[in-house]
């Protein structure tokens, strides 16, 4: 099957979800035909009698995987709900042919010679997996309507696919995962994932694999109508080189990406992720990165990251990843190392582990996340730690080395053990690489922690100094507004500044219902719900949304929202129909009450709106034609009468009685 060659993580959601676990598991044994059977010992036999051996009508598992097949049997069980007909000759496959197996949920058809695919009514409705992976697909068939509205998984992998046109999956309504991998997409120059390929099906996926091929970036065009997309696979693609701009912007739900053994990838915008406050992995190893700075953190989850295999380059700016276990988690740290820009004379310096880095850097191990604005901070030219630590937000310019290799006013610090040579003599660097215009004098911002300074005030009182005093806590107000969509938690915002937070009910009680905004951005078929927090601890939203009547049967229910989340998009919807949303706030305790409710009312689709305008149209013009028409003959002035002509009649005397002869007189 397609599944067993994806990763395990890919396979995690699928075999763990009630909704993705297949059909369920018959108490026999699967029905299989194979060349050893002999009935069916040789590839003619098998094409000239397809029928010959089948099961009895009530089997619901069949196999016909290798019987050179080039159809399927006409003569399937009705009661069919998986078939194998992996690895035959079967040229093309129409969503008709299976409408007699109104019970088939799962179907392999990969290793065949498929090059023709025909969506359409008629198909089995049932139907939940799709494997056509490794087959002959250059390209797929428009999507005039519904054709398998229950399908959730299809697989494509390892087709000869070049390009995806826009709303390529637009027939499939409920798909949720789709193998992509090892396609020809973004071969040619210009061709491979137009904008709105995913249009009509991408409320749904949540999967989405392009591993292995030949895509140069991701578009913000199509991938925008992933708006439910948890995990994206970007494995081995030779020819992805950056992941820049807000190509996140519209998918909140995000937890996984993966562009592992991308040996192109050389740039990555971190900022991206600022859109994501669900992201929970993020694997990056093996890949061609040199740096990765930090980014706003919006996600109360703790993220994992993995970057071994790049060839990082040595700066105080990497030490975040390690800096804070509770929120950021570096896989394989003692295996991820970096090197110093410039080694002593030219030689190259040995690898630093990233495990030793914060103990190199002068604010490594301060708490709160360096501004992403500051100047990336080469390791090899870092200054000296200072012995006392500095009040928080002091901006104090690095000095230049003097001519005894040592700082001014400052005593030599001595060489930690085990560190190479760049990182032992941060003050013999003679001058940083791209100097600044002010004579090599770049500005760090030394960011303290009240535990640093406390430490460091009786350091210096120890040796007979005067420490710096530690700053006062700050009581001010947080900059937290419970409606602000992606806001950082106030209890991380009180940590990070000293700041006061408003009061909020224990996890013990139930959440207090959300302030439900307003609903924006309504279309056709998709609409915004926006929404305040309550002041209760929260751990996640619910939103709930039916037409307007209809009960409890056509309720919807989106679940598993980020506690950071203040909207949501609606999709799927009908047009011109009056709808009801609810929102709900979850924690450990429960569900709050159904209270913060709206209807709206979604708008008629465009294309009915140009029908019947179009319609209107005509019948007036009709009308007014007709109308004209009587118009025209009422004005006409009336015919004068023809006069009547009659012809005289002139008797020939040639013809007529001889006259009579006249008398004598």
């Amino acid at each position: 099957m397609w599944w067993a060659l994806l990763p395990l993580p890919l396979l995690l959601p699928t075999a763990l979800r009630p909704g993705w676990a297949g059909p369920p598991q018959e108490s026999g044994p699967p029905s299989r035909l194979t060349p050893q059977d002999p009935r069916a010992s040789g590839a003619g036999n098998a094409t000239a009698s397809p029928c010959e051996g089948l099961p009895a009508a009530g089997a619901s598992t069949l196999s016909l995987a290798n019987r050179s097949l080039e159809r399927l049997p006409a003569c399937l069980p009705p009661a069919l709900r998986s078939l194998d007909g992996s690895r035959n000759l079967l040229r093309a496959l129409s969503a008709a042919e299976l409408g007699h197996l109104p019970r088939l949920r799962v179907l392999s058809l990969s290793h065949n010679r498929i090059a023709a695919l025909r969506w359409g009514p008629g198909g089995p409705a049932a139907l939940h997996t799709l494997d056509l992976s490794h087959n002959r697909l250059a390209a797929l068939p428009p999507c005039a309507g519904p054709a398998l509205p229950g399908l959730r998984s299809l697989g494509l992998a390892g087709n000869p696919l070049r390009a995806l046109q826009p709303r390529a999956f637009a027939c499939l309504p409920a798909l949720r995962l789709l193998n992509l991998s090892c396609t020809a997409l973004g071969r040619d120059p210009g061709a491979g994932i137009a904008d709105g390929a995913f249009a009509g099906a991408g409320g749904a996926l949540e999967v989405l694999d392009l591993s292995g091929t030949f895509l140069e970036r991701v578009q913000s065009g199509w991938i925008k109508d992933l708006q439910n997309l948890t995990s994206l696979y970007l494995r081995k693609m030779p020819r992805l080189r950056i992941l820049e701009g807000d190509i996140f912007k519209m998918n909140p739900n995000l937890r996984q990406l993966d562009c592992q053994d991308s040996s192109a990838l050389s740039s990555v915008h971190t900022h991206i992720f600022q859109d994501t406050p669900c992201l929970q992995v993020l694997l990056l190893q093996n890949c061609n990165l040199s740096s990765f700075p930090p980014w706003n953190l919006h996600s109360s989850q703790v993220l994992s990251i993995s970057l071994f295999g790049n060839p990082l380059i040595c700066s105080c700016e990497l030490s975040w990843l390690l800096r804070d276990a509770k929120r950021t988690i570096l896989s394989r740290a003692a295996d991820t190392a970096c090197v110093a820009a410039s080694g002593p004379q030219g030689v190259p310096a040995a690898p630093l582990p990233l495990s030793r880095l914060p103990a190199a850097c002068p604010w490594a191990r301060s708490t709160a996340v360096p501004d992403a604005t500051r100047p990336s901070e080469p390791f090899a030219h870092a200054p000296p730690t200072p012995r006392a630590a500095a009040p928080r937000s002091s901006v104090r310019p690095a000095r230049p080395a003097a001519a005894g290799g040592g700082v001014p006013g400052a005593p030599p610090a001595s060489p930690r053990p085990g560190l190479p040579p760049a990182a032992r003599r941060p003050q013999a660097s003679p001058r940083a690489p791209h100097p600044s215009p002010s004579e090599g004098a770049i500005p760090i911002l030394l960011l303290g922690d009240s535990s640093e300074e406390e430490e460091g005030a009786g350091a210096g009182q120890g040796q007979g100094q005067q420490g710096p005093a530690a700053a006062p806590p700050r009581d001010v107000p947080c900059d937290y507004h419970p409606c602000r969509h992606l806001q950082t938690p106030c209890a991380e915002l009180q940590r990070r500044w000293r700041c006061r937070c408003p009061g909020l009910s224990g996890e013990d009680t139930a959440p207090d219902p959300p302030r439900l905004q307003a609903v924006t951005d309504i279309g056709d078929t998709s609409a915004l719900v926006r929404w305040c927090a309550p002041s209760s601890a929260v751990r996640g939203y619910q939103v709930r949304y039916s037409p307007e009547g209809a009960g409890n049967r056509s309720l919807s229910v989106v679940a598993g929202l980020c506690a950071t989340a203040r909207q949501h998009a609606l999709h799927g919807l009908s047009p011109a129909t009056a709808y009801r949303v609810c929102v709900l706030a979850a924690n450990p305790a429960g569900l709050s009450r159904p209270r913060a409710c709206a209807a709206f009312t979604t708008r008629p689709r465009f294309a009915l709106v140009l029908a019947g305008l179009c319609a209107a149209c005509g019948l007036l013009l009709g009308a007014s034609l007709l109308l004209a028409l009587c118009v025209c003959r009422r004005r006409r002035p009336p015919r004068p009468p023809r006069r009547a002509t009659h012809l005289a009649a002139y008797r020939n005397p040639a013809f007529g009685p001889p006259p009579e002869p006249r008398g004598r007189s």
